[in-house]
Order: C-alpha cells, then sequence, then structure tokens
C-alpha cells in the first residue's frame, strides 16, 4: 500500500455486436419481388415526395389516392394496391374535405359509406399545431407526441399508403439543414417501415424550384434522402405558354426502383383529375379498342371456365399475365403491357370493376365486366 487512495478503475463494456444480414438462404430463395403502394411509381415502406406550387390541386390528387386504395379503384389511369388508406390534412378543414371527398365519390360512384368500410381514415388538423418533427436542445430532430400518435395508428391500421399534408406544417427543422431534412424523412421511413406502407408527403417548391422546373424547396437532402418524389405543376407548351389553366402535369422526377422521367397529363374535371385523352394515330387508336375488346371478352371466357383473374399484380391470376398467355392475344401480336393499358382504360370508364366474392373473412376479389 503507497498510502495513497487509487482512482477507481473504468469498467469498460464490450460494444454489442453488429446485426450483420444471414445470407447464408440467399442462395436457395428467389429474391422477393419488389412491392409498390402504386406499380412502379410509389414504393411500399419509403417516403415520397410529392411538391406542387399553392393551388395546384396536390391535395386533391392525394385524396383521389387515399380513395383509389381504399375501393380497389384507378388512380389516374394506374392501380394501387387496395388496402386502407390515411390522410392527414394540416391545411383543409374538415368542411373542405367534405366537399372534396364529395366530388371523388361522384366521380367513383360510390358512397362514403364504401370510403369508410375501405378503411379510409381522415384527420385534419387545420389552424392546429400539426408538428411531427421538432429540433431538440443538441439540434437534432426527434419525433413530436403527435407523430409517435400517428405512428402507432399506422401500425394498427396497416395502410397502403399515408398522405400528410404538406412539410411546412409537419416538419420544425431547418429545411436547408441537410442532416436535419434526412433525420426527420428517417422518422417517416421508420414509420413506412412499421406499418408496411408508403408514406407521401406533400410540400410546396420554392420559387427558384418553380421556375427552374425542379419542384424543390430548401436543402436537396429532400431529394436525396426520399426514394420517390413527384412534381405537380400547370401543363406548359415548349414555350412555356400556359394555354389551358385547367390542364396540368404530373412529372415523376426520382424513383430509385422504378422508371423517372415519365409526365401524365391530367385535367381538372367536376371536381377530380383525370388522365388527359390525347390524339393518336388511327393505328394505335385501332390496337386500343382491340385491346378492350379482347381484355373485356376474356374475362367472360375465364369466368365462364370458373377461372377468377385478379387486379393484383403480384397475384397469379393477375389478369394482364393470364391474357397475353392465350393463343389468340399472342396471334393477335397483344402483349401484357397492352392488356395494363386496356384494364386502366376499362377501370377508368367503368366497364370493367373490381368485385368482391368468397367468405368476407378471405378478402378476394376478381375482375368483373359491368
Amino acid at each position: 500500500m503507497t498510502g495513497r487512495d487509487e482512482a477507481p478503475r473504468e469498467q469498460t463494456r464490450e460494444p454489442a455486436p453488429l446485426p450483420f444480414i444471414n445470407m447464408t438462404p440467399w442462395d436457395r430463395v428467389p429474391a422477393p419481388p419488389r412491392e409498390w403502394s402504386v406499380k412502379d411509381r410509389i414504393p411500399l415502406r419509403q417516403p415520397t415526395l410529392f411538391s406542387g406550387e399553392g393551388a395546384i390541386g396536390k391535395s386533391l390528387l392525394a385524396l383521389q389516392l387515399c380513395c383509389a386504395h381504399v375501393l380497389g379503384r384507378d388512380w389516374i389511369g394506374m392501380l394501387p394496391e387496395p388496402g386502407p388508406a390515411i390522410y392527414f390534412g394540416a391545411e383543409d378543414d374538415t368542411d373542405e374535405l367534405h366537399r372534396r371527398l364529395a366530388d371523388i365519390t361522384a366521380h367513383y360512384g360510390v358512397t362514403f359509406t364504401d370510403l369508410i368500410h375501405g378503411g379510409l381514415h381522415l384527420l385534419s388538423f387545420a389552424g392546429e399545431d400539426a408538428l411531427m418533427g421538432a429540433v431538440n436542445r443538441g439540434g437534432m430532430i426527434e419525433p413530436t407526441p403527435l407523430l409517435q400518435q400517428l405512428h402507432q395508428a399506422v401500425r394498427d391500421i396497416r395502410p397502403k399508403t399515408v398522405a400528410i399534408d404538406t412539410s411546412a406544417d409537419v416538419f420544425g427543422g431547418n429545411e436547408i439543414d441537410r442532416i436535419q431534412v434526412r433525420q426527420f424523412v428517417g422518422l417517416l421511413r421508420r414509420m413506412g417501415i412499421d406499418g408496411d406502407c408508403s408514406v407521401m408527403l406533400l410540400s410546396h417548391p420554392s420559387l427558384t424550384g418553380i421556375n427552374t422546373g425542379t419542384g424543390l424547396s430548401g436543402s436537396t437532402g429532400w431529394h436525396n434522402s426520399v426514394r420517390a418524389r413527384m412534381f405537380f405543376k400547370t401543363a406548359a407548351t415548349d414555350q412555356g405558354e400556359e394555354p389551358d389553366p385547367e390542364l396540368r402535369e404530373l412529372q415523376f422526377m426520382k424513383n430509385n426502383y422504378g422508371p423517372i422521367g415519365e409526365r401524365v397529363r391530367l385535367r381538372w374535371r367536376n371536381g377530380v383529375f383525370v388522365p388527359e385523352v390525347g390524339e393518336g394515330s388511327l393505328d394505335r387508336m385501332a390496337r386500343e379498342q382491340q385491346s378492350d375488346e379482347t381484355f373485356c371478352a376474356k374475362i367472360l371466357e375465364f369466368a365462364g371456365q370458373g377461372r377468377n383473374v385478379s387486379i393484383k399484380p403480384n397475384a397469379p391470376t393477375y389478369a394482364p399475365t393470364e391474357f397475353a398467355k392465350e393463343r389468340s392475344a399472342r396471334e393477335a401480336g397483344l402483349k401484357k403491357t397492352d392488356f395494363e393499358a386496356a384494364m386502366r382504360r376499362l377501370l377508368a370508364s367503368g366497364k370493367i370493376r373490381v368485385d368482391s366474392y368468397g367468405p368476407p373473412s378471405r378478402g378476394w376479389t376478381r375482375l368483373v365486366t359491368t
């Protein structure tokens, strides 16, 4: 003993091992298919940024998407996965949501009861504190009690899509701070993973984002952090003219898992947005008519054989895939893509619809002609 008190030694703790992925089974099992909220456009378990200048109609388009999910119907010519949906609005009050949904139900020919039974959940925080991500004392973004409530609701409801309107209302950080932006997007991604759903965050672009056509505002961290991004704007000519105030353009600016750069022309009509049908060649029009007629005929033919076909792309009885295998389709030169386009047109026109059958607990659906 030296007579001096020795300082106690610090207890060192070994760090927990990293959770490396076990790839051993991967040689025996195929890679899982990519899963989408809207095929090739909006991925599941990821945030999607949907930007558009004020009054362009992005809230309405997001509401249409939510309704298409719960009704199992088309959305601007695309086919969302059927299932519940949550719309969180911080700008429109309950009466405004009622008015907009009245136009949407009229467009689809359904009732509000149909939306409720399908699993549409609405939240209006207009005029209230809608903050979901706040800056703590360390300058980091952390979830607010409201985001925690929404996260729990997503776990319980298991929606296909959560639409959050808008980022300016729910993000309490600095939009030009990349770290804070990435942290907030990370919170939304965690919610999407836990709920097995897509998370669509609506946003307003800056003046520069509008003029340059990027649709962005603040840090490029928004573009880099999300896996898909869409920009909704007024349709313009190559010379920048906007000849038709009711014509819009939805541009897919980013898609890590699918095609990018596509532009969809939409027209505001009777309170909703519908695809704008452009003039096509006579040959293309004839081919589309042949595809439509064949699609309807095949539904009836398969039904007569006791065979149901599905709207779901991952289903073994996916209608476009099954119809393209038929000898008559091959002889006519009709492919799966022709039948997918036909299915979108026929759904939009109401000539075919999704019908439920079998025990209600099983949730089976099939395509039928009307």
